[in-house]
């Protein structure tokens, strides 16, 4: 069954890259146009995405840190970024998504107990009236019972002559 989903997967992760190429696109033409969106916006996740990857190559390989780390030029800053940039405005709508579709289940969910427990609480009434009633009931049978009684001269109700 895993060997099945794993395309699916593959499938589902090619096809987000796919969505995020025109967000990409769109951040990288928009960071040539403006020069404050692309040093604002579009360079400080591309170079903190930079100083990251490089510092954790050279701790892999056992090179210790690196002193000087090169800056990106502007064509690589810019590429980087929007896909960085890209690449999160898809998972934050997917997080969205996500988040909304759990809050529906939660609400979902709670009114199910509610109804649930209106159920319970109705339930509940009609065991307290139907109590009370076989009370009333209980009641008026034993004083048919002491008027049986007190007609027949009985004082206990174990006495033959009563039963």
């Amino acid at each position: 069954m895993v060997v099945g989903a794993f395309p699916l997967v593959k499938l589902a992760l090619l096809g987000i890259k796919h969505i995020s190429k025109p967000i990409s696109n769109l951040i990288n033409q928009t960071a040539k146009k403006n020069q404050s969106f692309k040093t604002l916006v579009v360079a400080p996740p591309a170079r903190l995405y930079h100083v990251i990857d490089v510092r954790s190559k050279m701790w892999m390989l056992g090179l210790g840190q690196p002193r000087l780390i090169p800056p990106l030029n502007d064509a690589m800053s810019i590429q980087m970024g929007s896909d960085i940039l890209g690449e999160m405005f898809i998972f934050l709508l997917g997080a969205t998504f996500i988040v909304a579709e759990q809050a529906k289940n939660d609400r979902i969910k709670q009114e199910k107990q509610k109804l649930h427990r209106e159920q319970l609480e109705e339930r509940i009434s009609d065991l307290v009236h139907k109590q009370s009633r076989q009370e009333k009931v209980i009641s008026q049978l034993r004083t048919m019972v002491r008027r049986k009684d007190s007609d027949c001269g009985c004082i206990d109700t174990r006495d033959s002559e009563c039963n």
